[in-house]
This record gives C-alpha cells, structure tokens and sequence, in this order.
C-alpha cells in the first residue's frame, strides 16, 4: 500500500500505520468539519464543495488517512468555538444542529447548519460525501468521534442558552457540573451517558462505508468527577465499539481500525479513566496517536507508548505541531520574520525527531484550519514530505526546544552566580555525513536571554566544546537578547547537551536573566 496521509474533521493531520502485514506508516489528517462552512452560502458548498475544501488539499501531499471528525464546528465563527454534541450528520441518537430553528447567533452558525442541510435533502449526508470521495482520491477515513466536548461551558447563559444542546439541558443531572470545561461535560459514572455515548457511536459505524473509527478522549479529557474514575467502565466501552467495527468489518468484507487520541502522560490519563495500556494488550486499539490537549508539544513520549505496543499490533502515531503557537513573543517575529504559525522548516524537524524516535506514523491535527484562521496561502509543503523520514533527511529544519510539560523544560532561571542550566537539545539529522558529503550548509545553535548585557559573563558549551560569545551573532530587541552559534562540527545526531553557567551578572540590572528559547538550525546546500 501506498503512504497515505489522513485528515480528520476536526482538521487533524495524523501519520499512522494500517493494515499491520502491509502499511508501513500512515501519516493522518484530522477535519473537525469546520470546511462544512468554508465558502459562502452566494456559492453554496453542495457535495461538490465539500469534496472540494476537504480531499482537494490532500491530492498532492502524503497524507493517506482522514479523519473526519463529526460534530458542529464553527470555531470563530461562534462565540464558543465549537457546538458541544451538535451533530451535521444523519443521526437518529444526537441532536442535529440548526433541525430546532430558524434563526442562528451568527453567519457561521447558520452556513453550517444550512450547507449539512442542503447535502442531507439531497439524501447523503457531509460523513457520506467525505467517505466517498476519500475513497476516490484514494485515502482511507475514518470517522472520529470527539469524547466529552466542553466548549459549551462558554455559553453566555449556561443551561438556558439557545446554542446548550437540548440533551445536557433535559439532563442536568448527567453533567460533571466541574471547573472550566467539565462545567457541562458527561459523567461517564453514569450508565445512562455512557449507553448514549455508545449509541451515537454504533449509529456511526453501522451508517458508512468507513475504514476505521477515531476515538478522540485528548481534546478535553475529564470523563469523572475528580477522584472518581473508572478505568474499567471506558475499557467496556471502547471493547464495545471494538466489536461494532468487527461486525460492520464481517459485513463489508475488511478489517476496520480503532484508533484513539489519548494525553501524552499516561498516569494522569489513567486518573481520567483512560487505560491506555489496557486498551493496547487487551488488542481492542490499532492506532494510538500521542496527542497533547493544548495541540503543540516539541516531543511527546514515544518510547513510552512503543513499550506497551511491543509485542501487539498496535501502531503508535505522534501527533505533531498543529495551528496554535508556542509565544514567541516580538523579537521572533521582528528580528527573523517568524509568523504566528510553524514554519515549514518547524514542522519537519518535528516529525524528524518521532520519526527517529520510533514513531509508526504522523497525524496533524488542527493544521487543515491554519487556512481559515491564519493565512488563506498557507504553503502545505511539510504534508508532503512528513510522511517519510527519507524524504526529510536532507531538508532544512529547525528545532525548538519547547517549555516544561510541552517537551522541553525552558524557561530556565540563571539570576545569580553559579547558576546552571543544562538543556538537552534533540537532532534528528546525520550532521555529520552531511559535512562528509558536503550537503551541509549551516548549523547554528540560537539562544534568546531576556535581560542580557555585554556585562554579563556566561560559560557557555555543547557537548563539552565551550562557545565564545564574542563570535556569536548578536541580535537584540529591547530585553531580548538572540544569540547564533555557527556549530557545524558540535551540533550531533541525537541528544546534545548545552550547559550554561553564570560567572557574573551586570549590577547595574535588577531584572534576573532567563534563558527563555534554544532552537538549532540546519540548512542545507541548494542543488543545482
């Protein structure tokens, strides 16, 4: 099978491996179904439209898997960002959004609600549309199915308001009535969501011609009340879509794949209820995609997640960095040009540094939206090369260490005399066969300190060579100071380790020094 690249509806790009004797990787996109209402209604999205905004993108990139996400999503074009358990598809178990009026909030609202209903008075429905011209285009779907949506705790009038899905406001009693968006979240305590959960869930699977099901539990986990989850109770459910695939599977004739979303940390997972190791030996998953709730992490834990796939057919994907951005703050964006999305360049060195770390596959979530919400040109070159670590050996990167809980651990405080950071700082490249054949064109270590002056004295080394600031190129932006180190021969494969220690800090400056960004920066030479 070819490498394919998947997109969910939530717009999530994801790289996974599928059938487990033939796929290699799968590298996956993930749609929130936001494109529903991409164009304006004066050129109604109809069928083609759709097929349009979701599979054109896809043709000529490495994406071989989407994941269409069901669910009412109309992220700014609400003041809430997404309708909690609103539903755009042919659903007897959800409520459909817009069937109970005649009159929206906003624009958005109602396109949406008019384009799904335009396609489904056509007799299909966007999950139909979606899926069959995937199909055509040659990519594997699945439908993926977001598990306990919070944004409706924005809702400016709570339980009352016109957008709060009638099924939480006939059922106070099922929420979570917790902080932030466990406000009006489901306790899946309760048999009675918990037999609604899985009734929209075998709908779905029983209703299209799917490749596989996407269980998504990252966006928002809270499943319980804190203190009170039931691991057991969320592996009987996913055993139970696992046996609706298997069945809908025997009917058309092909295995189909379960695939869930889960938090990079597994033991705070597991105090939400989700046994994710459970899930992977007792063979209910084929897919695990490490994820991150707040959509950007620099390195999730891949090793971990291989560990407990060893020995199974489970195939483990690592989400990589998606439409929000890691705060630069002004000096990136003045003294480099760097935009309020990753770069090219950014993209790669991350799906570089899972590829090497043993990831199966890639899935891009929330990189389909970039588009709508930060620049209608978005360049889509890293979708076509992400997909295989060959095709990105030679490519220029550049890494960035991220902050504590996002893969990294900066900032780092340096506010006195013999303090020390030490960062390890991750390179998927082989410099050192790219000097040999003289492809390599730069490497460069970049640093920014706030509070940085020629009057403070640093030792500054990586991998024991110390560097010189005097030779490094400095950049400054009010109390931001960028400092490059030309390291061609320094900088390695793999872990590479920059240890700073401070010998004296200026007097004359009250403010303590942070070490807040390190990024590396491998530049190729141009052919021809």
């Amino acid at each position: 099978m070819s490498l394919r690249l998947l997109l969910p509806a939530l717009v999530t790009l994801a790289l996974a491996l599928a059938a487990p004797a033939k796929e290699k990787r799968r590298l996956v996109l993930c749609n929130d179904g936001g494109t529903l209402g991409a164009p304006d209604m004066e050129a109604p999205i109809g069928i083609e439209g759709l097929a349009r905004e979701t599979i054109d993108p896809l043709k000529d990139t490495m994406v071989d898997t989407l994941y269409w996400q069901i669910g009412a999503d109309p992220w700014m074009g609400t003041d809430t960002h997404r309708l909690s358990d609103w539903y755009l598809h042919r659903t007897k178990v959800g409520a459909i959004w817009g069937s109970d009026r005649d009159q929206f909030k906003t624009a958005f609202e109602w396109r949406i609600a008019e384009n799904a209903r335009r396609i489904m008075d056509g007799g299909t429905d966007p999950v139909a549309v979606v899926i069959d011209h995937g199909h055509k285009a040659g990519l594997d779907v699945f439908v993926s199915f977001r598990i306990n949506d919070g944004h409706d705790s924005r809702l400016k009038d709570g339980i009352n308001d016109a957008n709060m899905v009638p099924t939480r406001r006939n059922h106070p009693d099922w929420l979570l009535n917790g902080e932030g968006f466990a406000k009006f979240e489901y306790n899946f305590a309760l048999p009675e969501v918990r037999a609604y959960t899985l009734a929209l869930l075998k709908e779905a699977v029983a209703n299209y011609d799917l490749d596989g099901f996407d269980l998504d539990f990252c966006r928002q986990p809270r499943l319980f009340k804190p203190g009170e989850a039931q691991a057991a109770l969320i592996t009987a459910l996913v055993g139970e879509v696992r046996t609706a695939l298997d069945a809908r599977g025997k009917a058309l004739g092909r295995k189909l794949l379960l695939s869930v979303r889960v938090p990079p940390d597994l033991e705070k997972a597991l105090k939400e209820g989700i046994d994710v190791a459970a899930w992977i030996k007792g063979g209910l998953t084929d897919i695990v995609i490490i994820g991150d709730p707040a959509g950007w992490n620099y390195r999730l834990p891949v090793e971990q997640f291989k560990a407990l796939a060893q020995g199974t057919h489970c195939k483990i994907l690592a989400q990589n960095l998606c439409a929000f951005k890691e705060e630069r703050g002004r000096s990136a964006s003045v003294l480099f040009g760097e935009r309020d999305y990753y770069s090219t360049e950014q993209f790669r060195a991350v799906a570089a540094k899972h590829w090497q770390a043993g990831a199966d596959g890639i899935y891009l979530w929330n990189q389909h939206w970039i588009k709508y919400y930060r620049d209608d040109k978005f360049d889509r070159q890293s979708w076509k090369e992400i997909g295989d670590p060959a095709a990105l050996a030679n490519k220029d990167k550049h890494y960035i260490v991220g902050p504590a809980l996002r893969g990294g651990c900066l900032p780092l405080l340096l506010a006195k005399p013999d303090d020390k950071a030490e960062v390890n700082v991750e390179i998927a490249d082989d410099l050192a066969a790219a000097a040999n054949s003289g492809t390599l064109a730069e490497a460069t270590l970049r640093l920014m300190f706030e509070q940085l002056t020629n009057l403070d004295t640093l030792d500054i080394s990586l991998n024991g060579t110390p560097l010189d600031i005097a030779s490094a190129t400095r950049c400054l932006n009010y109390n931001d100071c960028w400092l490059d180190f030309a390291v061609p021969g320094t900088l390695r494969n793999g872990s590479n380790a920059l240890v700073i220690k401070v010998k004296a800090r200026n007097p004359h400056v009250l403010a303590p020094l942070t070490l807040r960004h390190v990024d590396a920066l491998v530049k190729y030479a141009k052919k021809g």
